[in-house]
């Protein structure tokens, strides 16, 4: 079968399509047969630091979230069935087949397609983790979701609304504010715009969560615009891992800074992640509450294509590998 790996290079990280044997399930694996498979920012963060110069460098296999049907059981794989749709975050999903370990099946939901399907795993659990485990978001928040466009942040305006909470989203494109007053959110910021801060806070006022997914410059900004006892919560850096911070503020606020990943947990930590998404929002599909948030398709064979489309930073939700 056909799978992807991001291998050392001068430069970076190089794709690479190999040919590799199908893999048999182990005990408490399934064997899903890929029909959608999400591409995520993180990969490209990533695959910057994969250099040949690195000498821990290692090439890798591909793909954090797989949609599709289950072709093999494995030993002691109960309450599952060949032919089974179904959705999960794991490994080597940039594949024309995956083994899941089947405490992270989820099943797809009947009313999507298996390629929308795709698009839930990773930003939903990564969006549902930072809001309502860690941040504990309740209808009397006012959250700001920077990157709002992205796959995490297309997610997590729906979480805050489903919620009941106001939600707030920044965007450094204009043209894509009114999808996302569509998507739910309740005022849009344009981080483009020099008094983007000044006005947003004068509007709405100060904010008592933050989802941030760009840091770098951006974090001073961000921390200014909570109120007393405000919460940020950093998901990602995409702007740079490196900012300043005014400690004072920090103190005479009493602001909570936390840090989210999930490259620093363990698996049993990973799965409780996708468990308590599933038992707080899985039925929302159904009932159409919550939806899925697909830009683009591309080709299993056009990783790079959908690689260079995500850093063109033209999407809105998520892209996606079909076969």
């Amino acid at each position: 079968m056909k799978q992807w790996w991001a291998v050392p290079g001068e430069n970076g990280a190089v794709s690479e399509l190999r040919d590799v044997r199908v893999p048999t399930p182990g005990f408490g694996e399934v064997l899903v047969r890929m029909a959608g498979a999400g591409v995520n920012r993180g990969e490209l963060m990533f695959n910057r630091v994969l250099r040949t110069d690195n000498p821990k460098a290692r090439a890798v296999r591909s793909g954090i979230e797989i949609a599709g049907v289950i072709e093999t059981l494995g030993d002691g794989v109960d309450g599952w069935s060949v032919g089974d749709r179904v959705m999960a975050r794991g490994v080597a999903c940039h594949a024309e087949a995956a083994l899941v370990d089947v405490e992270a099946l989820m099943p797809s939901p009947v009313e999507l397609s298996d390629v929308e399907a795709a698009a839930i795993p990773n930003v939903f659990v990564t969006a549902h983790d930072a809001i309502v485990t860690v941040a504990g978001v309740t209808a009397a928040d006012t959250v700001l979701i920077t990157a709002g466009s992205s796959g995490v942040g297309t997610a997590a305006i729906q979480i805050v609304k489903h919620l009941g909470a106001t939600a707030i989203a920044t965007t450094r494109s204009p043209a894509k504010a009114a999808a996302l007053v569509d998507l739910g959110a309740d005022h849009v910021a344009d981080t483009s715009s020099p008094d983007w801060l000044s006005s947003m806070v004068d509007q709405i006022g100060p904010v008592t969560c933050v989802i941030d997914q760009v840091g770098g410059d951006l974090f001073p900004g961000l921390l200014s615009a909570l109120e007393v006892l405000g919460r940020y919560v950093s998901v990602g850096r995409n702007a740079g891992s490196a900012s300043t911070i005014d400690l004072d503020l920090v103190a005479r606020n009493r602001l909570t800074l936390v840090g989210v990943t999930f490259r620093t947990r363990s698996p049993i930590e990973v799965l409780e992640c996708s468990r308590r998404f599933a038992a707080d929002l899985w039925s929302s599909f159904g009932s159409g509450a919550l939806r899925p948030v697909v830009d683009r398709t591309f080709g299993l064979d056009d990783l790079p294509g959908a690689h260079e489309y995500m850093g063109s930073n033209a999407q809105f939700g998520k892209i996606l590998l079909v076969p």
